[in-house]
């Protein structure tokens, strides 16, 4: 948490704090190309310089619109944590998505039929939520 309150400070003498929404939401589109570039190029070093920055862009945006970064992240994992879904091939397919035949077979895997989220206790593992 202290890092997110250091990139608010350095975008603060920087200036960053103060540009438009708009600015901040194409650095950041740009950072997030960077990652798949340099993932294309097999940079490893790139690949985390570049999500890094793609990290502090998402600080600096949410300051734009008066809001914490952190706070964001907390607000959507809140709703994600516990959500069920199948992952297909390593896309995760939230249930709500998901036919009814899939539906079932989530319902069959992760408990707590009809439900689009399983309860806290559930002890699930990745093979749980693999189709």
């Amino acid at each position: 948490m202290e890092k997110f309150k250091a990139v608010r400070e350095w975008g603060q003498k920087r200036g960053i704090d103060g540009c438009s929404f708009q600015r901040q939401y194409q650095r950041t589109l740009q950072e997030v190309v960077e990652i798949h570039d340099a993932y294309n190029d097999n940079d490893s070093k790139e690949i985390a310089d570049a999500i890094g920055d793609s990290i502090v862009t998402l600080i600096n945006l949410a300051k734009t619109v008066n809001m914490k970064a952190e706070d964001c992240l907390g607000q959507a994992f809140d709703v994600i944590e516990l959500r069920k879904g199948l992952n297909f091939n390593g896309d995760f397919v939230r249930y709500g998505k998901l036919s009814a035949e899939h539906q079932k077979i989530c319902d069959e895997k992760q408990g707590n039929p009809g439900s689009e989220y399983y309860k806290r206790d559930a002890d699930l593992s990745p093979e749980d939520f693999k189709y």
